[in-house]
């Protein structure tokens, strides 16, 4: 039993039950400490204790070749206000109502585009924030750069942000877990995709099924016509989940071809209108493109399996104007197209199904200038227009964020107001902050919620503003 157990015993079972004597125990420290009671003496060990055990520890004895220093990095260190921003985000002495992840990343995108670094110490809570939020370890280890790959080597916990040698890389995929092996694959496929892919292809006939799956899963990153014989080849594999993920990227290169094979059925369904037959009962040919049996929410089989062929169409089969298309079809083509163009990132297509029916998965996909010009045409604030602007990508214009400022202070819009707070702390121009105080300031008593989102969206603004100036 340790010291640390020990005192938790004493602690639960009390003192009168198990004596506790602050001299006596093996907590490090403690004999140079007094205290007046029993009671008193546990919590004097308890902290002790805790502080022990969180930063006081004795570094083992290391018998063989020290370890090399760190890479050298001719970043200059960022303004001492700069830092002071970061550190007050990551230990998250600043509280917002938006909380302050995105802040966080405002900050490291403006470091990355002006060539700075933050300060060595604040890299260990640089890494424990890459480390909780995983989507965000990609940029986290680019601004914490090679020391911070030097730092994160002594810990298993920031295995992530190591940088693999690259002499070192087949090893280490041989030999690490599957989490290991899945990391060094992502993190490979940024720099040299096709080094990546050929990893997987070396070891693809002896891994499990999910192993298969989630090696796939990593080609997203880099994913080009080069990588296209392997998913071919995945389309024939025994297991669905793998088959069904080969189907999935495929989804994403509209010049594969299996999305050719894909576009001849779509036009032997094509009449001469325009519109399109539904499918019959899919061949092995097509089942083996993932043409499968589920059933969209509230269509039949055919309806379905015709929305999977279109998903997978190339959009520049389509012969006649994008515009003309969308407006006279069926909802279930509409629906199909929307997947294709979602897959393809066809900006044409994605602003025209926009206009038709703006979702917020299509708003999303739109640069800010496409989404927020939708927006600006958006009558109703309704739940709708918020799950849309909450959606919308940024930094916004000026103009649209002075106006959709404006239009929810006139339209009284506070739940589109709340369910868009994010999005406006995020993406609101600077030069909307003084509309937003000047609302806030107008507010009577009896509108506390609104007042708070408010609060916390003008101290974003005010916040990201500063690490915009100190980056210029």
């Amino acid at each position: 039993m340790t010291a640390w157990d020990d005192l938790l015993g004493t602690a639960l079972v009390g003192t009168g039950r198990r004596p506790f004597d602050l001299g006596d125990s093996a907590i490090e420290g403690a004999a140079r400490v007094t205290a007046d009671s029993p009671e008193a003496g546990v919590l004097a060990a308890a902290a002790l204790a805790a502080g022990y055990r969180r930063a006081g520890w004795t570094p083992r004895i290391w018998r063989g070749t020290p370890a090399p220093p760190a890479a050298p990095d001719e970043r200059p260190e960022c303004t001492p206000a700069a830092a002071q921003i970061l550190e007050l985000l990551l230990t998250r002495s600043i509280r917002l109502e938006v909380g302050t992840e995105l802040l966080t990343l405002d900050w490291l995108r403006a470091a990355r585009r002006a060539g700075r670094r933050p300060p060595h110490r604040l890299l260990p809570e640089l890494l424990r924030f890459g480390t909780t939020a995983a989507a965000t370890r990609a940029l986290v280890k680019d601004v914490a750069g090679p020391r911070g790959a030097w730092l994160a080597g002594h810990n298993p916990s920031w295995s992530w942000a190591v940088t693999v040698p690259p002499g070192e890389v087949a090893g280490r995929f041989a030999t690490g877990t599957r989490a290991e092996r899945l990391a060094l694959l992502a993190d490979l496929r940024s720099a040299e995709p096709d080094r990546a892919r050929e990893l997987v292809e070396e070891t693809w006939t002896t891994e499990p099924a999910a192993t298969r799956a989630g090696f796939l899963d990593t080609l997203r990153t880099g994913l080009s016509g080069r990588d296209e014989p392997l998913l071919e080849r995945a389309l024939d594999d025994r297991a669905a989940t793998v088959r069904a993920a080969a189907a999935a990227l495929l989804d994403h290169l509209p010049a594969s071809s299996r999305a050719g094979r894909m576009a001849e059925r779509a036009q032997r369904l094509r009449r001469d209108d325009g519109s399109f037959d539904l499918p019959g009962e899919p061949d092995e040919s097509a089942r083996r493109d993932g043409v499968t049996d589920h059933r969209e929410p509230g269509l039949g089989r055919g309806a379905s399996r015709l929305i999977q062929i279109l998903a997978a169409t190339p959009l520049s089969t389509c012969d006649s104007g994008v515009a003309a298309s969308i407006e006279t079809a069926d909802r279930d083509v509409v629906l199909g197209w929307t997947k294709a163009a979602l897959h393809q990132r066809d900006p044409a297509w994605l602003a025209a199904l926009a206009r038709h029916q703006p979702t917020p998965e299509l708003i999303a996909a739109l640069t800010p200038e496409a989404a927020t010009e939708i927006l600006a045409g958006q009558g109703k604030l309704d739940a709708r227009f918020g799950g849309l602007l909450a959606a919308a990508p940024g930094p916004w214009p000026a103009g649209f964020s002075l106006d959709i400022v404006g239009r929810l202070r006139a339209g009284k819009a506070e739940a589109v107001l709340r369910l868009a707070a994010r999005a406006l702390a995020e993406h609101l121009h600077p030069r909307a902050l003084a509309v937003v105080e000047d609302w806030l300031l107008a507010l009577g008593t009896g509108h506390q919620a609104t007042s708070r989102t408010l609060r916390g969206i003008a101290h974003a603004l005010t916040i990201r503003a500063t690490i915009l100036q100190e980056f210029t």
